[in-house]
């Protein structure tokens, strides 16, 4: 990663305050100015930045392009301007280029940081090889819904969830390689589900994950963009731009700094922080005092320290070399790792996984199971599906459609009965009444449609031995004839290893590990619960104690492995706050991953302080109540066994310095003028 600022604070503060004194004002505004990488077929374009960048008004690049052009720009920068300050080149990371890791949905359903850490790493380092320095991501987003339109790019619907896991992005992106490269990252909490979607903890959950990504895993950059001003109610209607820099605040870049400069010389770049900033009108702001020194010498400085953490001073510029040729093999090995993590067994009643040679003749109905597109969510690229993953395997087994192929979305099968599907249906049940096992693949879907649901029906009264695979974004749990379906796998959007991951825990090569990162709603009533999540081996808790100390609370149980296989199973520790307003929800505080073998039985420890209990008030405090507290511990939110336990006064007041001596004590002390 890039050098922490704290390893050498005097050699970077003094080069930047003396690069500072010697900077116009039109170049200090420079250092906050971003353009679209140019097409290298525009020459207009490309000259418009070669100009703005020789008159020192230009930091950095942002967006896809050449890498070569880049590295030209890049000697410019050094070599025929005034100060020889170097550019900055920033892309959203992605998923991948070569190898297609997981969507973000299906990441939070490994419920693992470091595999979430690897899979960035291995994003980094392509983007590294392109030119890039600067990455604007990880993007964070929670959901209120499995049916939410933009669930595979959600981190599910844990604040605390998604902060671990966001922290382990940081970790990855900003991880530095064997060669010494680095790379910024940039924490983005921008999404506008944060202050679109009404609900009474989303600010809060907001506050709470970007101050435990930065107390984790510290980012080079952060963009809040706008908190909804309302913390206590569902009242969202307003919201403002919120930044967290100043003195004993974020040293990284800021980019909601960007925007109030740019909002004071009139530019609104509420959206998207780290767009194009008129240096003209920002100058004209210095000048007339609606932008004070201060405030651009304190933006501008956090931006020269960013480059020096790179290293980006002490280089002569890239060189204009071919693109490095990584191990494709090493990133296909981290992208199977990480899908193999994600996948989800919801049911397994009675045990019909992994296969054996019990399992019989295996037939797999579904244009899904062969379709390349379904694993990478509609990038360019496609991954494996699982017929591939079947035939790498070499795992007999025959194939029926299920369903005609529909012209409108080829490999799903969307939409209403039609005639064809009546021959489809009557072969795909004639061949399942034959099989032994019959796995039956969806595609993208947030429902059953009526030909999905005459399909499924009419193979479960011929055939009990079904194995259900979504293979879309979204999880589903549907009823076929009164019942739920025996076995239920959800494999969505898994990236290139897609195919190859579901092989291998459909098998047993890879026990089930995944857990819902969000509840199943059925009907208007949650059905599988956050956190649900079967293993091939059966676990089970202990008797859960808890002890309070002077300022954190201990929680102990023992978990046991009471099956005959190894598997992997997460402990997860739940919070209810004193009864009030808006605070009386329970909500997922920490969890454990533990890998058990048959019959082993180990004792999980977890220690709850002030970070945990606490919440965040409307006007920005972090306020620790005393009360009586509901801690849960368990497999799953509906597995989880409640224990009350009392935090008087002083055990609140010790757990509330505790916290305060902690680094970034004033976060978000600004938040207090804001609403």
């Amino acid at each position: 990663m890039a050098r922490r600022p704290t390893d050498y604070a005097a050699e970077r503060e003094r080069f930047v305050e003396d690069l500072l004194a010697i900077m116009s004002v039109e170049e200090k505004v420079g250092q906050l100015a971003l353009e679209r990488a140019p097409d290298p077929a525009d020459t207009d374009a490309i000259d418009r930045v070669r100009d703005r960048l020789r008159r020192g008004q230009l930091s950095g690049l942002v967006g896809p392009g050449s890498p070569a052009e880049f590295a030209t720009l890049q000697s410019m920068a050094i070599e025929e301007t005034r100060l020889g300050i170097p550019l900055l080149y920033a892309a959203t990371p992605g998923r991948g280029e070569a190898v297609i890791m997981p969507s973000p949905f299906a990441l939070a359903a490994s419920w693992a940081p470091e595999v979430v850490e690897r899979a960035a790493r291995i994003v980094a380092a392509e983007a590294r090889d392109r030119g890039k320095n600067w990455l604007l991501g990880p993007s964070v987003a929670l959901s209120t819904s499995h049916t939410d339109e933009d669930l595979s790019a959600s981190w599910g619907a844990s604040g605390l969830l998604a902060r671990c896991l966001a922290s382990a992005t940081v970790r990855g992106l900003q991880f530095e390689d064997q060669d010494g490269g680095s790379m910024l990252a940039c924490l983005r909490v921008d999404n506008p589900s944060w202050t679109g979607r009404r609900g009474a903890h989303l600010p809060a959950d907001q506050l709470r994950l970007v101050a435990g990504v930065l107390r984790e895993s510290p980012p080079a950059s952060i963009a809040l963009g706008r908190i909804a001003s309302s913390l206590d109610n569902g009242d969202q209607s307003t919201s403002a731009t919120f930044a967290i820099g100043g003195p004993g605040g974020f040293e990284g870049i800021d980019l909601a700094e960007w925007t109030e400069i740019a909002k004071a010389a009139g530019q609104d770049l509420t959206g998207a922080p780290y767009a194009d900033i008129s240096v003209a009108a920002v100058v004209a702001a210095v000048a007339d005092g609606r932008v004070t020194p201060l405030q651009l010498d304190d933006a501008v400085r956090k931006v020269l320290g960013a480059k020096y953490d790179l290293g980006l001073f002490r280089s002569a510029g890239p060189e204009e070399t071919e693109t490095p040729k990584r191990s494709a093999a090493g990133a296909r090995t981290v992208a199977l790792d990480a899908a193999r993590h994600a996948i989800i067994l919801l049911r397994n009643d009675p045990a019909l996984l992994p296969l054996s040679i019990d399992s019989g003749e295996i037939l797999v109905v579904g244009q899904a199971a062969g379709d390349r597109s379904l694993p990478n969510g509609g990038l360019p690229q496609e991954g494996a599906s699982l017929i591939d993953g079947f035939d790498t395997r070499e795992l007999a087994h025959n194939f029926v459609p299920g369903l005609a192929l529909r012209r409108d979305q080829a490999g799903s099968s969307s939409g209403d009965l039609i005639d064809a599907d009546h021959m489809a249906i009557g072969m795909a049940s004639e061949a399942a009444r034959r099989a032994g096992t019959v796995i039956v693949t969806l595609g993208e879907t947030s429902t059953l449609t009526a030909a999905q649901q005459t399909l499924l029906e009419a193979l479960y009264a011929v055939n009990r031995s079904i194995v259900l695979i979504t293979l879309g974004a979204r999880p589903l749990d549907p009823d076929i004839s009164g019942a739920k379906l025996p076995c239920i796998i959800h494999a969505g959007q898994l990236g290139s290893m897609s195919g190859h991951a579901i092989t291998d825990v459909l098998t047993g090569e890879f026990a089930p590990c995944g857990r819902l990162p969000i509840p199943l709603v059925d009907r208007g009533r949650v059905g599988l619960t956050f956190g649900h999540g079967l293993n091939y081996s059966e676990f089970g808790l202990g008797q859960t104690t808890t002890e309070l100390g002077h300022d954190r609370l201990v929680v102990s149980t023992v978990l046991h492995n009471v099956g005959g296989h190894e598997g992997t199973e997460t402990v997860q520790l739940y919070l209810r706050r004193p009864g009030g307003r808006g605070q009386e929800r329970t909500e997922l505080a920490d969890f454990q991953r533990v890998l058990l073998g048959g019959g082993e039985t180990r004792q999980i420890l977890f220690e709850v302080g002030g970070n945990q209990l606490g919440r965040f008030e409307r006007d920005g405090r972090f306020v620790i109540d005393p009360g009586t507290y509901e801690v849960s511990v368990g497999l799953s939110e509906d597995r989880a066994h409640a224990i009350e336990i009392a935090v008087p006064q002083a055990v609140a007041d010790a757990m509330g310095k505790a916290r305060a001596s902690e680094p970034l004590p004033a976060l978000f002390g600004k938040l207090r003028s804001v609403g």
